[in-house]
């Protein structure tokens, strides 16, 4: 049922991903799925876990395609850009926007977000060089993930890719530079 809530969500979003179409794609009876799930909402937070899971393959896919770069910053950067361009992604960021609105939904994803949250700066870690400057590491992590984001869903719209390499240049520019001067 979770695959399929899934699979449902990055085929056809988050709006046309109801109960109704969850059974359907998993062949499973209304009853069967409202066990599990009790609501629209618990089903829908219940994805976010497999979505992480899938964007961080993604994350050990891109690192694997560019483990001959030289520039860890350059590398971070452009693994996450790859990451955050591909479906599960999009979909975890349209369950954010979906959430606005509904509380119950919100309430749910703050949960699973926040169980993620370790696992997240885990990875992050692991793909940005070490410095010594932990602080500034840190906000750089922080912030590129909150640019990458941003430039996600103007992805949606916007779909040059000329452009949005680069936006990801100049960050790669822009970060190299916070690191060097932030204490």
């Amino acid at each position: 049922m979770l695959d399929a809530a899934v699979q449902s969500l990055i085929d056809v979003g988050t709006a046309r991903t109801t109960t109704l179409e969850v059974q359907r794609r998993a062949d499973v009876s209304r009853g069967a799925l409202l066990h599990h799930f009790p609501s629209h909402a618990s089903l829908l937070a219940a994805t976010v876990d497999e979505l992480i899971g899938r964007n961080e393959a993604a994350v050990r896919s891109g690192l694997a395609a560019l483990k001959d770069s030289k520039d860890g910053i350059a590398r971070a950067v452009e693994v996450l850009a790859m990451s955050t361009s591909q479906p599960a992604y999009l979909a975890e960021l349209e369950l954010w926007a979906v959430s606005r609105t509904d509380p119950e939904l919100r309430n749910s994803l703050r949960i699973a977000e926040r169980r993620a949250r370790k696992e997240s700066e885990r990875v992050l870690r692991e793909i940005f060089p070490p410095s010594k400057k932990t602080q500034a590491l840190s906000t750089v992590m922080a912030m590129t993930m909150e640019y990458l984001r941003g430039l996600a869903l103007s992805g949606v719209l916007r779909t040059s890719t000329e452009r949005r390499r680069q936006l990801v240049a100049e960050w790669i520019r822009a970060a190299k530079i916070l690191l060097e001067t932030l204490d």
